[in-house]
This record gives structure tokens, sequence and C-alpha cells, in this order.
């Protein structure tokens, strides 16, 4: 090597810089611009159609309410393609019961939490924290909607209510939406399900499907979307129904969604 050869591999690396830093700084600012454009969008639609539709809630009955909220979580996943690039789509569908159903469900993210009404054909209730409801707008239609809220202020309290308003949800016709890891996860973390979503289908008698979905890959679990990407919902099938024990249930289930993740990794 001549003596004017590490000059020379300085100047390789400083020109090389010189190019890459502003690529980098551009990709950085893009996915930063994209963040914020989503989540702007996200908040403001919400707000908007929330004010809109909020004083027609004593007028257009249960089943109105929802459509109403089901059209949102619509035009939110066509513009979640549109500014972020990112698409979904369900897989399993036939697996569905006819009627309704206990749905236990991954938790990677908020985007589970807007899309499920828009993917799902049957009416959904999710069962989710009671604290949501005090959220301006976005809280005041959550109320509306007649879902089951959990006050987790009492474990035993809180479990026998919920299992009081989730079988009155299924009686009417709705599926329950339950994520058995009780918070959101990362889209690689181990599956650890609790018993209550089983607990509640030997109570109630009605089918179990499994679902699993990778929207932790583009949305993570905290943050928002800033790069485009596709989401996968597969929908598993049903747990058998004369299985009567709660524990043998929830193992039917940890082995249905594990190897229906490992698709998706």
């Amino acid at each position: 090597m001549t003596r004017d050869a590490p000059g020379a591999i300085r100047h390789v690396v400083r020109d090389t810089l010189c190019w890459r830093l502003p690529l980098i700084r551009r990709n950085s600012m893009r996915r930063t611009l994209v963040k914020w454009l989503f989540a702007t969008y996200l908040l403001g639609s919400g707000i908007v159609w929330s004010i809109l539709i909020l004083p027609l809630f004593p007028f257009v009955g249960r089943n109105g309410r929802y459509r109403l909220a089901k059209l949102w979580c619509r035009a939110m996943v066509a513009m979640m393609r549109v500014i972020t690039g990112v698409t979904c789509s369900i897989e399993g569908l036939e697996h569905l019961p006819s009627g309704p159903c206990i749905i236990l469900s991954r938790h990677e993210s908020t985007w589970e939490t807007l899309s499920f009404m828009a993917l799902f054909p049957q009416r959904i209730s999710f069962v989710f924290k009671h604290e949501l409801m005090n959220i301006p707008f976005f809280g005041w239609v959550l109320r509306g909607l007649d879902m089951v809220s959990l006050d987790r202020g009492s474990i035993r309290q809180a479990h026998a209510a919920v299992t009081r308003e989730c079988a009155a949800r299924l009686k009417k016709g709705d599926s329950v939406v339950i994520f058995p890891e009780g918070t959101r996860v990362a889209h690689d973390a181990p599956l650890k399900l609790a018993s209550g979503g089983v607990r509640l289908a030997c109570a109630t008698k009605v089918p179990v499907v499994p679902v699993v979905h990778d929207a932790g890959k583009v949305w993570p679990a905290k943050g928002w979307p800033d790069r485009g990407g596709h989401i996968r919902v597969i929908v598993t099938p049903c747990l058998p129904l004369d299985c009567e024990i709660p524990q043998e249930l929830n193992r039917m289930a940890q082995t249905q969604m594990d190897e229906a993740l490992a698709k998706l990794r």
C-alpha cells in the first residue's frame, strides 16, 4: 500500500458519508412525516366523526350506532393505506361460526382495536379498560357502542362483572373479542394466555375462535406506523365445543395460536 493510501481511504469514507447521510436524513424525515400525518388524520378525523355522529346516537339505536362507528373504521383502514402504505388482509373467515363466538386475539398494537370492526363481518364487542371511556370524543363513542368495560379495581369482582356483561352481549348476537394476554405485546414476544376467555366459553357454551396477526411489525405496541407493510390476520378453526375443562381448552388455544404465529414470523 502506498503512503497516500490511508489518505485515499479517508477520502472514500468522507465522500461515502457525504452521499449517505443526506439519504439517511431524508428517510428519517420521511418516516417522521408519515407518522405525524397519519396520527393527525386519525385523531382529527376521529374527533370530527365523533362530533357528527354523537348527536345521532339517541335516534339510531344500538345497531345504527355500530354501523356509524364501523364506517369510520373502514375509512381509517383505507387512509392508512394511502398515507403510510400499510395494507391488510384477513384469512380464515370460513372458520367463523354463523352465530356469536368468543374471539381470542393477539394484542400487538392499537391497529386491531380500530380495524377489527372493519374486517370482521359480524358485530363484535371488545372487552376494554373502563378508563378508555373517559377519553374525550373517542370514549364517548365507545360508551355508546355498548361494549364490555373492565374495571380493574377488584380482580374477583371484575371477573364476575365481565362474565355477566359478555354473556349478555353474546345473547344479543355479538361476538366478544378478548385479548387473553391482558395488554399489548411485541410481535416477537412469546404467547402467554390467561384463562378468562376460555372460562367464559365454558360458562356460556359458545364457540372459541383463536385469532393472530402481525400488526406489531408495522404499528408497534407503543408508537405509530411510519413505513409501509402488509398486516395479515389469521382466523384459526373453532376449538371443540365438547371440552369443558378450561385448562385444556386454553392449552388448545395456545397451540393453535402458536402455530399460526409461526407463519407470520
